[in-house]
C-alpha cells in the first residue's frame, strides 16, 4: 500500500503546482464538477477507505487515518447534502481569489510533501 500513499504524494504535489501556477483552469475544471457532484460521492469514500487502510504503511499512521476519515465525512456529505448546498459550496469556493487558490496549492503541496516523507524509511 506504499505504491498507493506515494500515488497520492504525487497527486496531491502535481495538483498544488497546478493550482499555483494556474488557478484560473483550475476554477474551470472545478465549476464542470458542479454538475455531476451528487455522483461523485463514490469517489472521496473510496480514497478515504484507502488511506485508511494503507496507513499503517506510513510512519504518521495516525495522520493518513485522519485524511482518509476527511475523505470519508466528505464522500458521506455529498451523498446525505441536498443539491443545493453543494451547489452553494461550490459556488463559494468558485468565487475565492487566485491568491487563495495560489495558498491552496501551497498548502496541498505541502501534504504531499509530508505523506511523501512519511513514506522513507
Amino acid at each position: 500500500m506504499k505504491l498507493f500513499l506515494l500515488l497520492m504524494s504525487l497527486f496531491w504535489i502535481v495538483i498544488g503546482i497546478t493550482l499555483i501556477l494556474s488557478p484560473v483552469k483550475f476554477k474551470s475544471f472545478y465549476t464542470r464538477l458542479i454538475k455531476p457532484a451528487k455522483a461523485l460521492f463514490i469517489l472521496p469514500l473510496v480514497i478515504g477507505l484507502l488511506l485508511i487502510w494503507s496507513s499503517p504503511a506510513s510512519k504518521l499512521e495516525w495522520f493518513i487515518k485522519i485524511l482518509g476519515i476527511i475523505a470519508m465525512i466528505k464522500g458521506i456529505s455529498l451523498i446525505i447534502l441536498p443539491i443545493n448546498t453543494i451547489k452553494s459550496i461550490f459556488n463559494w469556493a468558485i468565487s475565492r481569489s487566485d491568491k487563495f487558490y495560489r495558498f491552496y496549492g501551497v498548502f496541498i503541496i505541502l501534504l504531499g510533501a509530508i505523506v511523501g516523507w512519511s513514506l522513507m524509511q
